[in-house]
């Protein structure tokens, strides 16, 4: 959904990711810290994160950030919710909106997941 949406999500090629992590290449934006902070504004909390092949002395400006979807699936959220996310960070990022602005639909989408949920069966 992020890359339907314009993101560049590093790992195309290979399905995105292996594992809960997506790194999205945000330097179109401004770079990894201010799309992270502007994304915390609107309690969106992700990582700034240096890309494959970013200098590690950039560690303050790295040009992405790092996305944790774990604790979203174990909440239950799925692929529409997904979908939801990605509109949130079109909002906040790309349209550039005032991220306090957006807050509320953030905590309308989180206030529908409030139990946690577990993929296995017991």
């Amino acid at each position: 959904a992020l890359d339907e949406s314009g993101f560049r999500v590093l790992g195309k090629e290979k399905g995105y990711t292996e594992s809960h992590q997506v790194a999205l290449d945000v330097q179109p934006y401004g770079g990894g810290a201010p799309v992270s902070l502007a994304l915390a504004q609107a309690d969106i909390i992700t990582n700034k994160n240096l890309l494959p092949g970013e200098n590690p002395r950039n560690s303050r400006t790295p040009a992405g950030i790092r996305l944790g979807v774990q604790e979203l699936t174990r909440l239950g959220m799925n692929e529409a919710e997904m979908e939801r996310i990605a509109e949130l960070f079109t909002q906040v990022v790309i349209n550039r909106e005032n991220p306090e602005s957006v807050r509320h639909a953030v905590h309308a989408l989180r206030s529908e997941f409030t139990e946690v949920r577990y993929t296995f069966v017991s």
